[in-house]
């Protein structure tokens, strides 16, 4: 065995976005079938959350 571990585990900034996304639909699909909003509205908050992480990740704090 190596002295060198290959799992690191830590979760990354990153690597939280990549998990809100889905997270964002999964809520927003939840609201929409427990309050009852339109689907079409559900939706589009879920987008807005997801392209604001996007945009903060990708253009406001790049990788490096």
């Amino acid at each position: 065995m190596s002295g060198s571990s290959t799992s690191d585990a830590t979760v990354s900034r990153y690597d939280l976005v990549l998990g809100l996304i889905p997270g964002a639909y999964a809520a927003g699909f939840l609201a929409q079938a427990l309050l009852s909003i339109s689907l079409l509205a559900a939706l589009l908050v879920a987008s807005l959350v997801a392209m604001t992480a996007l945009v903060d990740v990708l253009l406001v704090h790049p990788p490096v």
